[in-house]
């Protein structure tokens, strides 16, 4: 364990250091590769933020101090980066106040719980520190809560994080590369096959992936965020409301192509809907349905869309025009 922590804090601080592309690029590579690399790479980095003292030293004039970006702060806003010789003061102190040598203060990574559920199952899960993590279908976390930060790695599918406030410990969620930190706060993430989408509730968090400056989103805003980049949009209440219905045992359709009503369906079932006419999945669909009464949506589709289900051979349901 202790090599793993150097390396991760030797990754983390050349990439720091440098804020090259190359440089973040080989960091999250490492990262992905196991999830202890994720906590011990996310607990690198929680130990640079949590140092408190790095300044900016002016080649020519006094120093001054730098504050250091918090979550607390204006949401959107690119995180400064730090001088060139404020940074090698930075590197030493954030150096020892990550524990390379397995410390006092931070000490060897505790036990990782995982938490999943199966196809079609939503689960709630309250950790030891009061967060509540309640799971989508088909999804998995690894957590580990230690005395300095808390520590999740998202392996697959949907989560949303009801965060209990404690400022001393940071609560990192790593998922597929892209760090959200949160002090208490509440939010969805969702894995997409191209794409990670962050959805925050109440508060603020902040966020990193790859190379991309750290930005602060704060509650009603959403982010789609890509190898190196953070897209933010504001979702109106309605929109918010449409995103988070899973909670609820919820799906709701606005305006949304039949197509996209389909694979969010088919996220919970065993058995798929499979659209076998091109030609009906551009129809746009509108309601709100239970997730486990995926019946009612396809009754509504053949009463109100023009749309007819036929039996497949693998107990699939193919959709089809009903002209």
């Amino acid at each position: 364990m202790q090599a793993i922590e150097a390396e991760a804090a030797r990754l983390y601080l050349k990439a720091r250091a440098s804020d090259a592309a190359e440089d973040w690029d080989q960091a999250y590579a490492w990262v992905a590769q196991d999830p202890a690399h994720g906590f011990a790479f996310a607990k690198a980095e929680a130990g640079w933020e949590l140092t408190g003292r790095l300044q900016e030293l002016p080649v020519g004039g006094d120093d001054q101090p730098v504050p250091v970006p918090s979550v607390s702060g204006a949401e959107d806003a690119a995180v400064p980066l730090i001088g060139r010789r404020g940074l090698l003061v930075g590197l030493a102190a954030a150096a020892a106040s990550i524990g390379v040598a397995a410390t006092v203060t931070l000490r060897l990574l505790g036990a990782v719980d995982r938490y999943r559920t199966a196809l079609g199952e939503t689960r709630t899960f309250k950790l030891a520190d009061g967060s509540l993590v309640h799971l989508n279908t088909n999804s998995s976390v690894e957590v580990a809560l230690r005395d300095d930060i808390r520590s999740i790695k998202l392996l697959k599918g949907e989560a949303r994080f009801d965060v209990a406030h404690d400022a001393r410990r940071p609560f990192i969620v790593n998922a597929d590369g892209t760090l959200v930190r949160a002090v208490g706060t509440m939010f969805n993430v969702r894995l997409r096959p191209d794409v990670t989408e962050l959805t925050v509730i109440e508060g603020m968090v902040a966020v990193r992936n790859g190379g991309s400056a750290v930005r602060r989103i704060g509650s009603g805003r959403s982010a789609a965020v890509r190898s190196g980049s953070i897209a933010v949009t504001h979702l109106e209440p309605a929109k918010m409301k449409q995103r988070i219905a899973w909670q609820e045992g919820m799906v709701e359709f606005d305006g949304d192509t039949l197509a996209q009503a389909v694979e969010e369906f088919n996220r919970y079932r065993s058995n798929p809907m499979v659209i076998g006419d091109p030609a009906i999945a551009s129809l746009r669909i509108g309601g709100a349905f239970r997730l486990d009464r995926s019946q009612d949506f396809v009754q509504a589709l053949e009463s109100g869309f023009g749309v007819r289900a036929v039996p497949g051979s693998d107990s699939s349901i193919i959709l089809v025009s009903a002209e």
